[in-house]
């Protein structure tokens, strides 16, 4: 009996233990869930930045919408993370437009102003074809839906399909995204797609079925060089004020040309808040000097215009990391992990202004622009001052030679000299 008080105190000491450990184990899985909930939830809230997807009648609801802005036209169900604006052309018709695009012509950045005039040319058209060609000259980032009253659907992208359409085969789905419709294809540049009783056509309706001789954008053909880039530095410039008035202006600037270019167009009306940003991977010393003397370059150049430049270091984040997540949902076969998340920790306000378009010099080039640019669009809004259509026929329209050299391009950069 003398021993039993000191197996009774060890057996409790053992399932005291147990119950200990069973709890410890409890909290820790609970923790882990709820970690892992957590980051799950902040990686789907940045997944898909800036990206909508469009879902025809009998399509479901796919789970990464989920919370995204919803709206119902013609039929069809838009979700997206970007700003849908809409506009009715009549009966069971209308304009749509998510994104943000800019009218150069008239100096405007207000997309309902822009849709509702889209969608008078909509309702007094017979067919679409103004409608098109009205859109093709806007600037900005965008992609326009006009819905007929026939139940028929056009899909425009603009110049450069900065924001790209993926469709399937039926039409039923569209999105931003590749990884938003499987196995779907991607409407090319300079391309239109219209859906009409579950037939899909791709049409190209650029370059314009108009006599050469007729020149871009008020020019005649055969017009000086000087004429054409004082006509090119007059759009450029003034495309870029109206890409900075929709955020934080942040100039992704290296060391060329083209992105001197860029930064030349944003100097004329820089604002309070502006910057200019270079991503670097310390790594890149093992392949030689060039990323760090172009780092430098870029940051000399900023020191000497007064405009304060940001240094962000390019590495991969871990497979778990909240970004490499929300990465990979959206990129499933992306490769630039690393500059996306050097680029993530920009300001949220921030609107990038890219280079990409600068070298575009035949039509090959402008319509297989690719690039990982759009990548940026987990933080922040990526624009191009380059994405419009009447620059890109300027730079279309000079000697071969002198596109093959960058002329426009690097007159307007050597303003900075």
């Amino acid at each position: 009996m003398t021993g039993l008080p000191d197996r009774v105190t060890r057996t409790v000491g053992r399932v005291r233990d147990r119950v200990g450990t069973a709890v410890q184990q409890r909290v820790t899985v609970v923790r882990e869930r709820d970690r892992e909930h957590g980051v799950r939830s902040v990686a789907g809230d940045l997944a898909f930045g800036c990206g909508y997807l469009v879902r025809g009648p009998g399509v479901p609801r796919p789970a990464e919408v989920a919370g995204w802005r919803t709206r119902s036209v013609g039929g069809y169900h838009y979700h997206a993370r970007a700003r849908i604006t809409i506009s009715p052309t009549g009966p069971d018709g209308a304009v749509v437009l998510i994104g943000r695009p800019v009218d150069v012509d008239t100096r405007t950045t207000t997309t309902q102003t822009i849709a509702d005039r889209l969608a008078v040319l909509a309702a007094d058209a017979s067919g679409t074809d103004a409608v098109v060609r009205a859109a093709a000259y806007l600037g900005g980032r965008w992609t326009l839906f006009v819905h007929g009253g026939d139940g028929s659907l056009t899909v425009v992208t603009d110049a450069l399909a900065s924001q790209q359409v993926w469709h399937s085969d039926d039409g039923s789905t569209l999105a931003s995204y590749a990884s938003l419709v499987p196995g779907g294809t991607v409407l090319p540049t300079n391309s239109l797609l219209e859906v009409h009783g579950g037939t899909v056509q791709v049409r190209r309706y650029w370059p314009w079925d108009e006599p050469q001789d007729a020149g871009v954008d008020g020019l005649p053909a055969g017009s000086s060089t000087e004429a054409v880039y004082e006509e090119f530095r007059s759009r450029i410039v003034a495309h870029t004020r109206l890409l900075s008035d929709l955020g934080r202006p942040g100039v992704a600037l290296t060391g060329g040309t083209r992105s001197r270019a860029v930064l030349a167009a944003y100097l004329p009306h820089r604002r309070d808040g502006g910057y200019a940003f270079t991503h670097f991977a310390t790594e890149s010393f093992r392949d030689g000097p060039g990323q760090a003397e172009d780092l430098f370059a870029a940051s000399a150049l900023a020191h000497r215009l007064e405009l304060p430049h940001r240094v962000l270091r390019a590495m991969e984040p871990s497979r778990d990391d909240v970004f490499s997540l929300a990465y990979r949902r959206t990129y499933p076969r992306g490769d630039s992990l690393a500059s996306a998340f050097a680029r993530h920790t920009l300001p949220r306000d921030t609107v990038e202004l890219h280079s990409a378009g600068a070298d575009i010099v035949d039509l090959d080039s402008w319509e297989g622009l690719g690039g990982p640019f759009r990548e940026g669009d987990l933080a922040h809004r990526v624009l191009l001052p380059f994405n419009d259509r009447r620059l890109l026929e300027l730079m279309l329209s000079v000697p071969v030679e002198q596109r093959r050299a960058g002329a426009l391009v690097g007159r307007l950069a050597a303003e900075l000299e």
